[in-house]
């Protein structure tokens, strides 16, 4: 015979007072639970910022890039300052001569924002003042070719046919480049490369001083990516020498990044510059260019120039003058310069314009350093530009914290607080539904 033994715990299940202190027991549950889920919403918030508001982080990676596996930069070199050898007042071809050269060099100043293009007036340019900035070109010098200006040019330290190596650029006055894709009848093969560093290694360019009864006094280099027409380091000098050896820097970006704003990226991805179809020259251009024609009244008009971004005016905004090239070496903004800020100080009050052109994500940056040397008698000029090293650092950009790590953190978050997680709350649910609750046996 077998019975059932009721223990005196089971009978004192019954008894009020145990029966108010359970009740007490779960209610003092429910404050601390709702603390707890506070607390974990609260912490999860702050999580939730590290993604959606965090911008992204640069880490090195690589040390050990060479050269040959990027491009060698795009290499632009333009006459700047032209003066008439032997200058005889009483000869009208040499009267002729200067006054041609003199607007050349006028526009020179202000196209590469030079020192002499800061200290411009009005009266340097009375002489001229009817005459249209888009009249200025060929006409200035008719006679300049190519196989004027270049005497020797090695490429890898092998010496081509200059004006077969190098193209003419029409962004600026009488200019050629090597290595872009902006030249005229630019090589299909181009961007080359080179595999050395050091003196010689890249490309070296003697010049001819003496261009007919011209003398060359100063030269501009501009160093650029093969993709963009305006230059990252643009130098302007009238030594014999200019020597500009090259630190590159390669960036690029994983593919999450492009789920953060441009804003906080600061920059744009391949699929992105072509749907806006504006290179970041071609938005930093129109940038200068329309902050010369707020600042001057006019609009300045020359080749390969961005008209999709002009500043609302009164239409029509007139063409610049050359009396207004004045006003534009006043603001001193180089229109061969790739720099996304214009400084917009006066009355040594420092302000700025950002300009928020941004490069693309994967792009090469090349720094540059120059050196001159000033050698007498020379009749040439010699210009040598390089690789300083054989290797370069390669930097990559990623989400400072990512969709997965979010989903991670808010999982040890909960889990930690509240000592839950997806099975246990699948399971919770479950014990509450009456159809899933499993049936107690009772014997009696």
């Amino acid at each position: 015979m077998s019975g059932v033994i009721k223990s005196d715990n089971a009978n004192d299940d019954g008894k009020p007072g145990k029966h108010s202190c359970h009740c007490l027991r779960r209610l003092s549950r429910i404050p601390l639970k709702l603390l707890a889920t506070v607390l974990t919403i609260y912490v999860c918030i702050l999580s939730s910022e590290r993604y959606f508001m965090y911008w992204v982080q640069t880490t090195i990676e690589r040390t050990d890039v060479h050269v040959s596996e990027i491009a060698f930069p795009a290499i632009t070199i333009c006459p700047t300052h032209l003066v008439v050898s032997n200058f005889n007042g009483s000869n009208r071809k040499h009267i002729e001569l200067n006054n041609r050269n003199r607007i050349f060099n006028l526009m020179a100043d202000v196209q590469w924002s030079s020192w002499a293009g800061g200290q411009l007036t009005a009266e340097d340019f009375k002489d001229f003042h009817n005459l249209s900035v888009s009249d200025i070109g060929d006409s200035l010098l008719p006679d300049y070719k190519c196989e004027d200006l270049f005497l020797q040019c090695m490429w890898r330290r092998r010496q081509v046919d200059c004006c077969s190596f190098f193209r003419n650029f029409d962004f600026g006055l009488f200019c050629y480049s090597f290595n872009t894709m902006h030249a005229r009848n630019a090589d299909a093969t181009w961007p080359w490369s080179v595999s050395d560093s050091g003196f010689n290694s890249g490309l070296n360019v003697k010049l001819n001083r003496f261009v007919g009864e011209n003398r060359l006094e100063r030269v501009g280099v501009i160093v650029h990516e093969h993709s963009q027409f305006l230059g990252t380091n643009v130098i302007y000098s009238s030594d014999d020498r200019i020597v500009v050896p090259l630190q590159p820097i390669r960036f690029t970006a994983e593919a999450g990044v492009k789920a953060r704003p441009v804003e906080m990226r600061h920059c744009y991805f391949t699929d992105e510059v072509m749907l806006s179809g504006q290179s970041r020259s071609e938005c930093i251009h129109a940038c200068h260019l329309n902050y010369m024609a707020k600042m001057c009244k006019c609009y300045f008009e020359i080749p390969m120039a961005v008209r999709k971004r002009r500043v609302q005016m009164e239409d029509p905004i007139r063409a610049c003058s050359v009396q207004d090239l004045s006003c534009f070496g006043k603001h001193k903004v180089s229109l061969f310069s790739m720099s996304n800020v214009i400084e917009e100080s006066s009355d040594y009050v420092f302000n700025t314009t950002d300009c928020k052109c941004y490069p693309n994500c994967n792009h090469i940056e090349y720094h540059a350093s120059a050196y001159t040397d000033n050698f007498d008698g020379m009749q040439d000029v010699e210009v040598d530009v390089y690789f300083e090293e054989e290797t370069l650092f390669s930097y990559r950009s990623t989400l400072y914290i990512t969709l997965l790590d979010l989903m991670v953190s808010y999982g040890g978050i909960a889990g930690l607080i509240l000592g839950t997680s997806v099975i246990g709350g699948i399971t919770a649910i479950l014990d509450r539904i009456s159809c899933c609750v499993q049936p107690s046996s009772r014997r009696d």
